[in-house]
């Protein structure tokens, strides 16, 4: 699956970047004029042919999900509800 991140230095977009980086997630930036986002907002995240997900909170929990969980699985309940807290504050 190819994951795909539109945004730029300017926008929440880094702390998706730092994210991906992190986790060691495979994606590339995206042409900000092809952005799925509705309102052509960013950060906004295609990850093969799932919905674009927008919000850089809903990215990270989306990705912390996905890609967070040991050997870059899946996330157990107990370890996303570990790291939401950190999601929601790097957002306030």
């Amino acid at each position: 699956m190819e994951v795909k991140l539109y945004g730029s230095q300017g926008s929440r977009s880094p702390l998706v970047n730092w994210y991906l980086h992190e986790t060691d997630t495979k994606y590339t930036m995206a042409d900000r004029a092809m952005n799925p986002h509705p309102f052509g907002q960013i950060p906004c995240l295609k990850d093969g042919d799932g919905p674009a997900i927008f919000e850089s909170g809903a990215i990270l929990t989306y990705l912390a999900h996905k890609y967070g969980g040991k050997e870059g699985g899946q996330m157990e309940p107990d370890e996303l509800a570990a790291v939401t807290p950190w999601i929601v504050w790097a957002n306030s």
